[in-house]
């Protein structure tokens, strides 16, 4: 009697998480992903907005980043002088 009642239970266990895993889980999954695209989605808009207000169509903006000047060394390759032909 034993053995017939695992199995009853063990069918019926199966058998649902079968129908949970074919139908519930991938509308499960499909709405963390939505939520999860719509939250980036938002954020990624907000901080559009926020850049098109402070830099305004027709403005000119000079973004200048002290420290980072171009550095020349000898590993970077060899300089050539240049100097203009007279044809």
């Amino acid at each position: 009697m034993g053995l017939i009642r695992f199995a009853i239970i063990f069918f019926l266990v199966w058998f649902i998480s079968s129908l949970l895993s074919r139908y519930v889980f991938p509308y499960i999954v499909r709405f963390f992903a939505n939520r999860m695209s719509n939250r980036i989605r938002r954020d990624y808009e907000r901080q559009m907005r926020e850049k098109r207000r402070k830099e305004r169509e027709g403005e000119i903006t000079i973004r200048y980043r002290p420290g980072k000047d171009k550095i020349i060394t000898r590993d970077d390759g060899e300089y050539v002088d240049y100097e203009e032909l007279d044809d």
